[in-house]
């Protein structure tokens, strides 16, 4: 293996996300986290893998709280709206019929493949550009659903805070909330 080839972990961190849809069924699935390349965060979830540069995974991580404090919000009868920031996202909450509130956060990104693993890099701006949609959103059940690529990912609002914190941590951020993220 030459010099070049080697890459040092910066960082690394995995869970057993519960598969929130199917929770009744005791369904997990893992999801890996880690930062091997400057300026590049990896997220495995299952057997599918997704790149994203360091500004679109704190974008990730911000919109996943956001989600998460949604459906906190839900479990206690209000809604906290976040503090407006500069983001790749466009977020916006949404009253459905029976009343329950949900959050929605989506971003159009220009991507490519690489050995199998979907880059995300940058916020698109032209047309011609080959995109991709990136959607985060709360469950009706208090859980939250994270949507990329025509697959969806649907995981418990404890998952969530521990996947916006390790995202935060490979991008060299202080987490974004100390709920109690340990592996049970």
């Amino acid at each position: 293996m030459s010099k070049a080839e080697i890459q040092t972990t910066e960082f690394f961190t995995e869970r057993e996300f519960t598969c929130w849809r199917e929770r009744d069924y005791e369904k997990f699935y893992p999801c890996q986290v880690s930062k091997q390349e400057r300026d590049y965060v990896s997220i495995s979830l299952g057997d599918i893998a997704y790149r994203f540069d360091d500004t679109i995974a704190e974008d990730i991580a911000r919109c996943i709280l956001d989600a998460d404090l949604v459906t906190v919000g839900k479990l206690y009868g209000y809604i906290p709206r976040p503090a407006m920031r500069d983001s790749d996202f466009d977020s916006w909450y949404k009253q459905n019929s029976s009343g329950t509130w949900n959050y929605f956060g989506e971003g159009t990104f220009r991507c490519h493949r690489s050995g199998g693993v979907l880059i995300l890099l940058e916020r698109v701006t032209d047309e011609d550009d080959t995109a991709e949609i990136m959607g985060i959103y709360t469950i009706d059940d208090v859980g939250i659903k994270m949507v990329l690529e025509s697959s969806s990912y649907s995981f418990s609002k404890l998952d969530a805070v521990w996947l916006s914190n390790a995202l935060m941590e490979a991008v060299g951020e202080e987490p974004l909330d100390f709920l109690e993220t340990s592996t049970m």
